[in-house]
């Protein structure tokens, strides 16, 4: 078994330190008579001048009196009602025990003289008010301190559940339109083209089965968001014609596993169809690129480029990209970025840096 472990003011280091204060006050205890002595007599002789034992023994009825105001602080109520009643007695307590020490120590080393007097008892009282209300007044700040950080702690808490909260609610606000153009392009093709249809709807099944469980978390390995955004380019492919999108993927070896925030690729890619593929009759490419950040080393670039309609009035300004960013600035603070370039000869480039987890 254990050794039950002293109270913090009853260890080494706290005793030393009080046995350290208690022969300053007594220092400043003997003063005054050391000065009456001294300008007193007219010869500059006092018979009477404390020495070394009075010292020590006034030193050691201080030393005893915090040790007790230590040792019995725990035993105090901790119902406010009763806390002060239990600071009486425990004054009390403590002046009595202070004017026997000295008592004692008067017989012994021919310290001070102390009795029972008021005077003495009056004393007496004053010092142990001033142990006990001294470490009251600690135990409340130190308690107090510990409320607050209690509290700080709560607060973190509800605002990393209020950020979680945040993102999800932003992340379910991704507009799935494409779903709705996906069926009823796969409506006509089943009256047109049934074989063509076949191969849509296994497009958008392989679509579902990877969308599904991403739109539950807030992160994902970069190898299931690629998945992702794979199916559904391949759905978009199909439903506007391969002649009008062409699709290239371009990802830096061994970043399968690194952790990346769920969809972000697929609102880029969304953006890059919707308003860069989609409003050009001639169609365009789009580039999946992820890689670490030229630019900065410890960082991860995720980009889709287009070479579509380029910067128009509509471009960023989505609730797509506006969400994104909002997730970004959630999860990340100010250590993700998300940012849009024009492409050359033509198009643009959404761009997101975000630190490696």
């Amino acid at each position: 078994m254990s050794r039950p472990s002293r109270p913090p003011l009853l260890q080494r280091p706290a005793l030393a330190l009080a046995a350290a204060v208690c022969l300053l006050l007594t220092a400043g205890l003997m003063l005054p008579t050391l000065v009456q002595c001294k300008f007193a007599s007219e010869d500059n002789v006092c018979l009477r001048l404390p020495g070394l034992r009075a010292w020590f023994s006034v030193a050691c009825m201080l030393f005893v009196m915090w040790c007790g105001t230590a040792l019995t602080h725990g035993w105090l109520p901790r119902a406010p009602r009763w806390r002060p009643w239990g600071l009486g007695v425990q004054i009390s307590a403590l002046t009595v025990l202070g004017t026997f020490v000295g008592l004692v120590l008067h017989r012994r080393l021919a310290g001070p003289e102390i009795n029972f007097s008021p005077y003495s008892l009056q004393v007496q009282a004053t010092i142990a008010a001033c142990a006990c209300l001294a470490l009251e007044y600690h135990d409340r700040g130190r308690r107090q301190q510990a409320d607050v950080e209690v509290l700080r702690q709560r607060e973190q808490a509800q605002a990393r559940q209020l950020d979680e909260a945040r993102a999800a609610l932003l992340q379910a606000q991704v507009e799935p339109h494409f779903l709705f153009n996906t069926l009823a392009h796969l409506r006509r093709l089943a009256h047109t083209d049934p074989r063509a249809a076949r191969g849509m709807l296994a497009e958008l099944r392989h679509y579902l089965a990877a969308a599904l469980p991403e739109l539950r978390q807030a992160q994902t390995p970069l190898a299931r968001e690629l998945d992702l955004v794979r199916a559904f380019l391949a759905l978009h492919q199909r439903r506007i014609g391969p002649e009008r999108l062409s699709l290239r993927y371009d990802i830096a070896p061994g970043l399968e596993d690194v952790i990346v925030p769920s969809t972000c690729l697929l609102t880029l890619a969304e953006n890059a169809v919707k308003h860069g593929i989609g409003p050009q009759v001639a169609g365009g490419e789009i580039c999946v690129r992820a890689g670490p950040d030229p630019d900065d080393l410890g960082r991860l670039r995720l980009e889709v480029a287009d070479t579509g309609a380029g910067m128009g009035s509509a471009s960023g300004g989505g609730t797509g990209l506006a969400t994104l960013r909002a997730r970004l600035a959630s999860a990340y603070g100010g250590a993700a970025h998300l940012s849009l370039h024009l492409n050359q000869p033509q198009g643009l480039i959404a761009r997101v840096q975000l630190p490696w987890l």
